[in-house]
């Protein structure tokens, strides 16, 4: 409230007044953030933009991660808008344990030839591999087992033992702080299975390449194994695993002399749960490279086979559908030696949208 002192005359007094309301706009014109008028030679920046020294980033990346949040790289090369705020941190311009990024949807594939490429299952019956590139993670030997991640982080065993990260984008490697032979033997299959139903944490299972038939759990934030149990359901080779968000884990445990089989294994014991699915009535033959992975309600088995009179070798894919059992072989000489396949836990159980619930011929 503004007092006029007794003695001044009016017309002075309401001077005084205009003077100090012509002061008072003018302050509030500075100092009020919300004004929408832009201060000359600066652009106008939208609410929620990263601003400062530091705020440069790589275009060429347009999501970064900025603490707990994904922000966006503006093409001027700064840092914009935050785009979310992950909860479980953020990695390479993501939230981790998400599943947003469509590519952690799909089966990733490794060959004894070092070649790595993801499976896409709704492209079948045309051609549903693609390549990435060849891996360069160490300067010889070939991948035996792979598995990937909720992040979407390839997990590459190597015969000698040794484990890499490999990006499921660009096949680039990075060596890992895994102790080969720390699960008992240095090779094994691999895969991971969530914790719980409809869980965002998972824990990679791997089951020992010797005669001990050991199930352990692997925790990837410290890479130590932990022994479970003694596998049950065996057969000539050593099983190859695959997990689901239903915290479920399956094996593919190949058979020389009798039809090898796909059964699921209780993550808590080691032992077998429920029926076991038959590849047919058959045995396969020598299988002498094989992987294993889960996908909308079917299993896909990639198995090379030789054959002993002509001594060639076929490498195929064949599925079983989980729900009715019904095992096909829908491909044949595919030109890649597949040696590990991985599917993380954001792959879907159930496509019914998908052809391959029936896939293929």
């Amino acid at each position: 409230m503004l007092v006029l002192r007794r003695g001044l005359s009016h017309d002075l007094a309401m001077r005084v007044v205009w003077i100090l309301v012509l002061v008072l706009a003018a302050c509030q014109t500075k100092s009020d953030p919300s004004s929408s008028t832009p201060a000359a030679g600066k652009p106008h920046v939208a609410a929620g933009t990263i601003q400062g020294d530091d705020d440069a980033c790589d275009p060429k990346q347009p999501k970064v991660c900025m603490g707990q949040d994904v922000v966006e790289c503006r093409d001027d090369g700064h840092l914009g808008r935050r785009l979310r705020a992950c909860h479980h941190g953020c990695t390479d311009g993501k939230c981790e344990q998400t599943c947003e990024d469509d590519n952690t949807k799909l089966i990733y594939l490794v060959s004894t030839n070092n070649d790595f490429l993801s499976f896409d299952p709704r492209k079948l019956p045309n051609d549903p591999f693609h390549f990435i590139g060849k891996l360069h993670c160490r300067a010889g030997g070939s991948p035996f087992s792979m598995s990937v991640d909720r992040n979407g982080v390839a997990w590459v065993l190597y015969g000698d033992g040794q484990i890499f990260r490999v990006n499921i984008t660009d096949a680039k490697c990075e060596a890992t702080k895994f102790r080969a032979g720390s699960a008992g033997s240095l090779t094994f299959g691999m895969g991971f299975a969530t914790d719980k139903a409809g869980g965002d944490s998972e824990k990679l299972y791997v089951a020992d390449n010797d005669f001990s038939n050991q199930l352990s759990s692997i925790d990837t934030k410290d890479l130590v194994p932990h022994a479970i149990g003694t596998l049950s359901a065996v057969a000539s080779q050593n099983p190859e695993l695959t997990g689901t968000s239903e915290a479920r884990l399956f094996g593919f445990y190949p058979a020389d002399e009798e039809p090898s089989f796909v059964q699921e294994i209780d993550r808590t014991s080691a032992k077998p749960i429920g029926k076991k699915f038959q590849l047919g009535s058959t045995p396969l033959g020598t299988v002498s490279a094989y992987a294993f992975a889960q996908w909308g309600g079917v299993f896909y088995i990639f198995a090379t086979i030789n054959d002993m009179d002509s001594f060639e070798e076929n490498s195929t894919v064949r599925t079983i559908d989980r729900t009715t059992g019904k095992y096909r072989t829908i491909m044949t000489h595919v030109g890649y030696r597949i040696s590990g396949a991985g599917v993380s836990t954001c792959a879907p159980e159930r496509d019914a949208s998908s052809p391959l619930q029936s896939p293929g011929p």
